[in-house]
């Protein structure tokens, strides 16, 4: 199990769907590794405004991508909570605050279910998926800054359209 554990990442908040580590799982299989469309009993309190997320990446990069989708069984992750970036360092990343603008436009009210997709793809270009399945609430308690750090070595870089950066001059 180390080796296969070593080789993708796990989502530590809000916690993941289901161990995508434990036998007849996958994270290779889209969209979520676990064959579940949703968890009932392990659900995340989100803020009403975006949240934090916390996962563990165990590869020297990968380009990382967090969608959202809304609703009690998503088969649809169709709203962008964080473009794509870089994610560089193996160990522990952890955005403070996600989706704001995106959150904001849905105009989510409380206890709106939802779930959240992450998808980390690696340098051989295989796509890896975890998914955690959230509550919007005003009541959700944010983790504190011991808990929500980036690990010694671990950042993220935006990737940027290289044809955006030429001119046709």
């Amino acid at each position: 199990l180390s080796s296969v554990a070593s080789a993708h990442f796990s989502l530590t908040h809000p916690y993941w769907r289901g161990d995508s580590f434990a036998a007849g799982r996958s994270q290779w299989n889209w969209p979520c590794s676990v064959s579940q469309e949703n968890s009932t009993n392990n659900r995340t309190e989100w803020p009403l405004d975006g949240g934090q997320l916390v996962f563990k990446g165990s590869h020297p990069w990968a380009y990382t991508y967090v969608n959202l989708g809304v609703g009690n069984n998503v088969t649809s992750f169709n709203v962008t909570l964080q473009e794509g970036f870089n994610q560089t360092g193996n160990g522990t990343f952890c955005f403070p605050k996600l989706g704001q603008s995106a959150i904001a436009a849905l105009n989510v009210t409380e206890g709106l279910n939802a779930s959240i997709q992450v998808i980390q793809i690696s340098h051989s270009g295989a796509s890896l998926y975890n998914c955690a399945d959230i509550t919007f609430s005003s009541k959700a308690v944010a983790l504190s800054q011991d808990v929500c750090k980036n690990s010694t070595g671990v950042g993220g870089v935006e990737l940027e359209n290289e044809g955006a950066q030429r001119s046709t001059s």
